[in-house]
């Protein structure tokens, strides 16, 4: 079973959502398959990186998602630093507001809206 890793990054009430050129259209979050020799920390700051060009502190684990080929960690995490850009996979990158987020979401929009309660939860004590 492949290990995937999302961060749902924040920051000042807007989340980061990407564009991917195999699902047009299709916001989500940045996010990847875990390397050999990576744990699944190392693989949501990597795969924010990579996509959105964004550094970001992991906060804590939120949720899991398993299916029948793969399991994926949800991580919430806070913006540090970075410019956004596009990677060779995603056709754009962007900041939302987290009360006007686009459509369609990834299909697990209960989730990500979960998520996104507990990281302004975190952020906002």
């Amino acid at each position: 079973m492949k290990i995937a890793a999302m961060g749902i990054v924040v920051k000042d009430h807007q989340v980061l959502l990407v564009n991917r050129k195999w699902y047009p259209k299709l916001w989500s979050p940045p996010g990847g398959f875990v390397d050999a020799g990576e744990t699944v920390e190392q693989a949501v700051y990597r795969e924010v990186w990579e996509e959105t060009g964004v550094v970001c502190k992991v906060m804590g684990k939120i949720h899991e998602l398993v299916y029948e080929d793969s399991h994926v960690i949800i991580y919430a995490c806070l913006y540090l630093s970075g410019e956004l850009q596009c990677s060779f996979e995603s056709f754009e990158v962007r900041w939302f507001e987290i009360d006007c987020l686009p459509s369609p979401l990834s299909p697990d929009i209960a989730v990500f809206e979960k998520a996104l309660r507990t990281i302004q939860d975190i952020a906002n004590p």
